[in-house]
């Protein structure tokens, strides 16, 4: 069976020999600068001794991030191809051994074989540096790369149904190895059927089945630590337009996961959401969501972990050039399960992140926006908590 990669290739390929003699749409190019400065970039608690953990005598640190973008769309009759390439480069003043530069890109093909036979053909990769909220080797640098490709289709019958069908490749890497987020690889498949109301309104319905491999895991192994999984969820979702720009959204999905070798780390339970994105006057609006989610968690004491979240995100467009932003997440995470019935993790965490941003469109080509960010932890264990206030401010030219 191809993959969808293979699949995005000979697809990607096909596009761009049907607009060969198609007029070309303009490029867009842009360019950006962001300083940050962040109070604590390992997230130590405050009691720690920052000096015999990094070296240095305070965690914090200021970073300069130069992002050069290439960008591609066009439009030929019932298809539409979305090109963007990004040059990302990290610069730490005092912690310099972190410094990388990332190449990522996003790859978007709206396909239509005829107006009710339609569907998305894409590839994305981005490069990131582990956040030391959970990586602990404070003297190296622990770099990420994502890679998602998916293909989905609809098909409109008569009425107001659709069919609707998909499959994907997820894999993650790391330049580490990490004690819970191993490196892995995901093929899925899913299909379901999706009714869309005439006010712009859907309720919908999937079945996802998904089986992944770690990619650097011996089995056996003394911490039952599996190589493979397969999961299975069974997916609701509603999209209720209430008019006047306001949106509210709910689902619920039941998830099943499994192991070959390591039963003992099965788990299953429900994930939901809750959202209203509410327009309440032409200048100003406001998000509300929270959620419920489980997650795979493979330590020695626990095989999942449980978040429910709330956050709240106002917003106030001043004038048609200036915006400001609030937003508050308040999240509780709970460690659950555990391989063997003599050890079970107790740990909670309640992490709390507010951010207030401003944006400011000086020019119809220059863009400028700046953010204050508070992030912490409070864990029932000791030597997890932390305390980081950020300051963003970032400049971009498009042309």
């Amino acid at each position: 069976m191809r993959t969808p990669t293979t699949l995005f290739t000979l697809a990607l390929s096909t596009l761009a020999a049907s607009m060969a003699q198609a007029q070309q749409d303009p490029l867009t190019l842009s360019a950006g600068y962001t300083v940050q400065s962040d109070s604590n970039l390992f997230r130590l608690p405050s009691n720690a001794d920052v000096l015999a953990r990094t070296g240095q005598s305070s965690g914090a640190e200021t970073i300069g991030v130069t992002t050069i973008g290439l960008g591609f769309n066009t439009r030929q009759s019932l298809q539409t191809l979305s090109v963007n390439l990004n040059l990302v480069d990290y610069q730490y003043q005092k912690f310099n051994y972190l410094s990388f530069t990332a190449n990522n890109y996003n790859v978007n093909w709206q396909w239509a074989i005829t107006p009710r036979v339609t569907g998305t053909l894409s590839t994305d990769r981005k490069e990131t540096l582990n956040s030391f909220a959970d990586f602990t080797g404070y003297r190296q640098r622990n770099q990420r790369m994502d890679t998602t490709t998916r293909f989905d289709a609809t098909y409109e019958l008569d009425g107001p149904w659709r069919l609707i069908a998909g499959t994907s490749t997820t894999r993650q890497e790391n330049q580490l190895a990490q004690v819970t987020g191993s490196d892995y690889t995901t093929n899925a498949v899913d299909a379901g059927v999706r009714y869309q109301f005439g006010s712009g309104s859907a309720l919908s319905y999937q079945m996802r089945v998904g089986k992944g491999s770690y990619l650097n895991r011996v089995v056996p192994n003394t911490n039952a630590l599996d190589d493979q999984y397969t999961q299975m969820d069974n997916d609701l979702r509603l999209r209720w337009d209430l008019g006047g720009g306001t949106a509210a959204n709910a689902n619920l999905t039941h998830i099943n996961r499994t192991h070959p070798r390591y039963g003992q780390r099965d788990y299953n339970g429900f994930n939901s959401g809750a959202g209203l994105d509410w327009a309440i006057s032409g200048k100003t609006s406001v998000s509300l969501a929270f959620s419920h989610v489980l997650e795979a968690y493979a330590a020695t004491d626990s095989n999942y972990s449980s978040t429910d979240r709330i956050s709240i995100g106002p917003v106030w467009q001043i004038s048609p050039k200036v915006g400001l932003r609030l937003r508050h997440e308040w999240a509780q995470r709970n460690y659950l399960g555990s391989p063997t019935s003599s050890v079970n993790s107790n740990r909670q965490d309640i992490t709390r992140d507010t951010t207030l941003s401003v944006n400011w469109q000086a020019h119809e080509k220059l863009a400028l926006s700046a953010s204050l960010q508070n992030a912490s932890r409070g864990v029932n264990q000791a030597g997890l908590d932390y305390d980081s206030t950020m300051l963003l401010l970032t400049a971009q030219l498009t042309y």
